[in-house]
C-alpha cells in the first residue's frame, strides 16, 4: 500500500503504481484502517480454516413440507413457530382457537398461566395492535382475553384476516434473546443475534453474521454482544443454557441458507434461553416468504 504525499492534480508516479496493482491512500487513517482491515480478514481467514466453516445440508423431507408454507408470503405465529420447529428450534406450546370455549380447552390442556395472541398473518405486530394478553390464570381471564385481542386486532386493521388466537404457555426463569435472519441482494443470508430488551433496541447490542455457522462461530457471537453477562450467571442468578443456544444459533443459520430464495425474513423474539440443562424455547416468531 502507498501513501500519496503529493497533491492529486499531481500525476507522475499514480499511474505507474495503479498499473502495478498498489492501493494508493491519501491520508495516513485511510491507510491505516484499510491494513487493520485486511489484517483483520487474514486472522479471520486462518481462523475458519482450522475450524472449518458451517454447512448448510440437504433439506430433509419434513423440512421441505414446512418450506412450502413460505409460498404465500407472512406466516402466522404458529405456522411460523411450526416451520422453525422443522429446523430444529424449540418452541413453546402453542395451540390454535378459533373460539372463546376452544381457547378455555387449550389452556386446560397447556396449563396455567397462559398467553392469548392474536393469529393473524396480516399483523405482524401484535404488540401495537393489542393483539397479546399474558399471564392468564383462569378460564374467565382466557375468555374474556379471546374477545379482547380479537376486537383489538380487527380495530387495528379492518381488513386482516384473523385467525382465532393463539393459546401459549408462559415461559419464566429464562433470559430474553432476539434471533434474526436478513438477506442481503450481493452476500446473501445473514444471522443476527442479541440480547432482549432495552440492550438490543437501544444500545444496538447485536453481532451479525453470515450464514451457515459453526458453533464456535455461534458461541463467538453470544461472546460479542454486551448482554452475556445475563447469560453467564449475573448477582446470583443462574447461568442460563449457552450450549443450547449456540445449537440453536447454528440451526437457524442452516435453516437461513437452505431456503435462500423462499424465505424473507425470520425473527424469534424473544427466543427465551432457559436455564443450564433446560435448553431454549421461541416464545414468538415471525418468518415472512418470498412467495
Amino acid at each position: 500500500a502507498f501513501l500519496w504525499t503529493g497533491t492529486r492534480g499531481a500525476q507522475s508516479g499514480l499511474p505507474m503504481l495503479r498499473q502495478a496493482g498498489i492501493p494508493v491512500f491519501y491520508v495516513p487513517d485511510k491507510l491505516a484502517a484499510g491494513v487493520r482491515y485486511l489484517n483483520d480478514y487474514h486472522d479471520w481467514r486462518e481462523r475458519q480454516l482450522e475450524r472449518g466453516f458451517g454447512e448448510a445440508g440437504d433439506l430433509s423431507a419434513e423440512q421441505k413440507r414446512a418450506a412450502e408454507s413460505l409460498e404465500g408470503g407472512a406466516l402466522t405465529e404458529f405456522d411460523s413457530k411450526a416451520l422453525v420447529s422443522a429446523f430444529g428450534v424449540p418452541t413453546t406450546r402453542d395451540e390454535v382457537a378459533t373460539d372463546a370455549d376452544a381457547a378455555v380447552a387449550a389452556a386446560e390442556r397447556i396449563g396455567y398461566p397462559v398467553a392469548v395472541k392474536v393469529n393473524s398473518p396480516d399483523i405482524l405486530h401484535k404488540t401495537e395492535a393489542g393483539g397479546i394478553l399474558l399471564s392468564l390464570t383462569d378460564a374467565d381471564s382466557v375468555r374474556a382475553a379471546f374477545a379482547q385481542v380479537t376486537t383489538n386486532a380487527q380495530g387495528y386493521d379492518a381488513n386482516a384476516r384473523i385467525d382465532g388466537v393463539v393459546v401459549q404457555e408462559m415461559v419464566a426463569g429464562g433470559v430474553e434473546t432476539i434471533v434474526g435472519v436478513s438477506y442481503d441482494d450481493q452476500l446473501g443470508p445473514f444471522l443476527l443475534f442479541g440480547t432482549g430488551g432495552v440492550m438490543v433496541e437501544v444500545f444496538n447490542d447485536v453481532a451479525l453474521r453470515r450464514c451457515p455457522i459453526t458453533k464456535g462461530e455461534a458461541l463467538d457471537m453470544i461472546d460479542e454482544v454486551k448482554g452475556v453477562r445475563l447469560l453467564r450467571g449475573y448477582r446470583g442468578s443462574a447461568p442460563a443454557d449457552v450450549d443450547a443456544l449456540a445449537d440453536t444459533l447454528v440451526n437457524v443459520s442452516r435453516m437461513a441458507a437452505q431456503l435462500e430464495g423462499s424465505l424473507g425474513e425470520l425473527d424469534l423474539n424473544p427466543l427465551m434461553v432457559l436455564p443450564a440443562g433446560q435448553g431454549v424455547k421461541a416464545a414468538d416468531a415471525l418468518a415472512v416468504g418470498n412467495g
